[in-house]
């Protein structure tokens, strides 16, 4: 099948309902006639098998996206009488999101390597010198500080700390990594190069601190606090990186587009990549706060943790779905 003709048949049926959506966004449903209301219904079940079939011949993810947009917001005035805000955000987390990260994950590829190649190479440096981790990787901030390095010197994780304070504790990580996650996609503004900093800077810091406990004999016990949250935490940093990166990409490479169009498109987007990541960083400061500190949970179980959230997110984030409801399949 030739899937640009194939694309090219359809869109005039696409746009049809895009055209009574947006009448019905505005105006609401009682601006329609019948025969339009019959036609949203009988649009919306030709654009959702279109999904489908686009889905099985490997039609480019744009469009998959757009199409499946198209999809969510046919479902709900098709089959719903009025607005469901929580399942509006239900439909959010569980559709929209990760079909854009799908679509934009070269991005977020990008910034994964961003902050773990920096990682590696310092881990490495640090470990042949040890005296680079006094470095500064952001103004007034070392790799280690002289407080981290005492504790590690005389065979302390500050760490332990954290397991005293667990809800004060939880509350301030999850405030944090926001905040990172928040620099890392707002930056995306100044042409990439803050969010690049900010995931170099990260990086930095990560592989200097890993590579002071290792001189120290500390890596197991840092590995074992990190596990359990740093799936979660991580990769919502680096979803965050991605969309502050196709901010960026907005900017400095418009195409065909006037700047300001190509920014607004890429905004959009953007903001649904790192939208969808706070929950995610929610949860990573909960178990960062009450289960990666705790001595008295086994290191095994930690590590359970971390491959148990490791398998929910690919599952998550990778496999594709689409609204389904009883009331569909009985039409």
């Amino acid at each position: 099948m030739n899937i640009e003709r194939w694309t090219s048949g359809r869109r005039p049926v696409w746009q049809e309902l895009e055209e009574l959506l947006k009448r019905v966004d505005k105006k609401g449903l009682t601006s329609l006639s019948k025969n339009e209301l019959r036609s949203l219904g009988r649009l919306y079940r030709a654009v959702a098998s279109d999904l489908s079939r686009a889905r099985a011949i490997g039609v480019p993810a744009n469009i998959i996206v757009y199409l499946n947009n198209l999809v969510v917001k046919g479902h709900n005035q098709v089959y719903q009488s009025q607005k469901n805000r929580w399942q509006d955000l239900w439909h959010f987390l569980w559709v929209t999101f990760p079909a854009i990260f799908r679509a934009n994950i070269i991005y977020v590829f990008v910034a994964f390597l961003l902050s773990f190649l920096p990682s590696v190479a310092t881990w490495y440096l640090v470990r042949n010198d040890i005296n680079l981790a006094h470095l500064e990787v952001q103004p007034g901030m070392a790799m280690v500080s002289d407080d981290l390095w005492g504790m590690i010197e005389k065979k302390q994780m500050w760490t332990d700390a954290v397991q005293e304070k667990s809800p004060v504790a939880s509350s301030w990580i999850i405030t944090n990594n926001i905040k990172v996650a928040l620099m890392a996609f707002v930056l995306g503004l100044t042409g990439g190069i803050g969010t690049v900093y900010v995931l170099v800077s990260n990086g930095l810091l990560i592989g200097g601190t890993f590579a002071v406990c290792s001189f120290y004999d500390l890596s197991y016990r840092l590995a074992a606090f990190v596990a359990p949250h740093g799936v979660f935490e991580l990769s919502a940093i680096f979803i965050s990186g991605g969309a502050g990166l196709l901010l960026a990409k907005g900017i400095l490479f418009p195409g065909n587009l006037s700047r300001l169009d190509s920014l607004r498109i890429n905004t959009k987007q953007a903001f649904i990549l790192f939208a969808g990541c706070v929950p995610v960083l929610f949860i990573a400061g909960i178990i960062e706060g009450f289960i990666s500190p705790r001595s008295d949970i086994p290191q095994a179980a930690k590590y359970a943790v971390s491959f148990a959230t490791l398998i929910l997110l690919l599952l998550y984030l990778f496999v594709p779905r689409t609204v389904e409801t009883s009331e569909h399949n009985k039409r």
